[in-house]
């Protein structure tokens, strides 16, 4: 087998496809800043696809010197390069690779092998490859958000997605983060386009399912989960169309998902009768950088409050040991302090659920994930592994608002009997518009 240091790096190979990856970006950025009317977007865009590309060579130079050469992704790299030779003249086999399962590791080392094919058997341009694949999984998640809550503001969340470091940086290798990001954020703007009541939306659900079904599918079922429960909330164009027995058969379905994607989490996660993680061999890194010590977990929902501190705020910077223990307090506290300034989002959320469903969506997802992700008992991986749920989350913490002390602007402000009123108001004023004499000659 190839060695992960004798699958170089080519400089001129890996810079050529750097510009060839700018390039593409720019023209998806300058689409998708027309399609949001928001010229601002193209520097922000751009900056941030920047610094996705600037991440890949720097995630070789970490592990190479704060990881002892340790990563999951050289693997992914070894077998990637075997699989090449054989994808570039279309024999897709994988046995010359012992490829042994396709899902999970197997369908990751598949795809770099699929990169490299094109690219060429080159480390830092694959990385490139992939950090390019996650920026684009990224403006997936932007536009759900921007199609959910249209002409509000939406920069804070457009600077919270694109400029977050983990982010950005666990999602700039050969990983299954880098893939789920794509597969997590075409489903999110296909369930948004649905839920939104929009065409083209089960284009985007279908390859993100396949990637996420042989990628990581107990996160393909939270969100699938997340995405039944969000059809089931009753908004005013849902009502027509989804029965007392519709909604219920929903329910069951939603409730044997979210069954099955606990149970297989936590069977994938948690190997062997004394419980320990079946993961912790391959991220002996993290205990050398003092960030993967054991915690506390129980599957009882009433230490949920303790897994919540555990998968978003722990370590913080008065137990933080080691370098990227540091690290990762320094990103908890500035998680810690987004979620402080957004308490009058937060306040919000039950009604802006009920409102826009993707927002339901995002609380399911959110919520599960931190209760079957806790089970990793392992804050090196869960600092990593989390990244597939801050997206999600940081759609609670940028729910739009009127500014403090100003009337009430969006209908989720508004106190129940208020709401009712004004959604009472629309549905006879579309019903006006609906009549056959309805319409007005604008010519009298």
């Amino acid at each position: 087998m190839l060695l992960a240091a004798q699958v170089g790096s080519q400089p001129f190979v890996a810079l050529v496809v750097a510009v060839a990856l700018f390039g593409l970006g720019r023209v998806v950025i300058q689409r998708v800043a027309y399609a949001e009317g928001n010229p601002w977007l193209v520097r922000v865009l751009t900056i941030s696809l920047v610094l996705h590309l600037l991440a890949a060579p720097g995630q070789i130079y970490v592990v190479d010197h704060f990881y002892h050469g340790i990563s999951d992704w050289t693997r992914y790299v070894n077998t990637g390069a075997q699989l090449a030779p054989d994808f570039r003249h279309f024999n897709f086999t994988t046995a010359n690779a012992n490829v042994r399962q396709i899902v999970n590791d197997g369908s990751v080392s598949i795809a770099a092998g699929l990169a490299m094919a094109i690219v060429g058997v080159n480390k830092l341009a694959t990385f490139l490859v992939f950090s390019w694949l996650s920026f684009i999984g990224a403006i997936f998640f932007f536009r759900a958000f921007t199609l959910t809550f249209a002409r509000a503001d939406h920069r804070r969340y457009a600077l919270m997605l694109f400029f977050m470091p983990s982010l950005i940086f666990w999602t700039a290798d050969i990983s299954k983060e880098s893939l789920m990001m794509l597969a997590l954020g075409m489903i999110s703007f296909g369930a948004a386009k649905f839920l939104a009541r929009k065409r083209g939306g089960f284009v985007l659900v279908a390859p993100g399912v396949f990637i996420g079904a042989y990628v990581r599918p107990n996160e393909l079922l939270l969100i699938m989960a997340g995405f039944v429960v969000a059809m089931m909330v009753p908004t005013a164009s849902t009502r027509k169309t989804f029965g007392g027995v519709k909604r219920l058969l929903s329910l069951v379905f939603c409730a044997a998902l979210l069954f099955l994607s606990i149970s297989l989490t936590v069977h994938y996660l948690r190997g062997g009768a004394n419980g320990q993680l079946s993961l912790q061999n391959t991220n002996v890194n993290n205990a050398a950088q003092g960030t993967s010590g054991n915690i506390p977990y129980s599957s009882n929902p009433a230490s949920y409050p303790r897994d919540i501190y555990e998968v978003l705020f722990n370590p913080l910077p008065i137990n933080a040991h080691g370098f990227a223990g540091r690290v990762a307090a320094l990103e908890n506290t500035v998680i810690l302090g987004l979620a402080l300034m957004s308490l009058r989002n937060l306040r919000i959320v039950p009604r802006a659920a009920f409102a826009r469903p993707y927002v339901m969506l995002c609380l399911f997802y959110t919520g599960t994930f931190i209760y079957t992700f806790a089970a990793l008992g392992n804050l090196g991986l869960i600092d990593r592994e989390r990244t597939m749920m801050i997206p999600f989350l940081f759609v609670l913490l940028c729910i739009p608002r009127a500014p403090r002390g100003a009337r009430p602007r969006y209908e989720w402000e508004l106190r129940r009997r208020a709401r009712l009123a004004l959604r009472r108001a629309v549905e006879q004023a579309n019903a006006r518009r609906a009549l056959p004499g309805a319409r007005v000659n604008r010519s009298t």
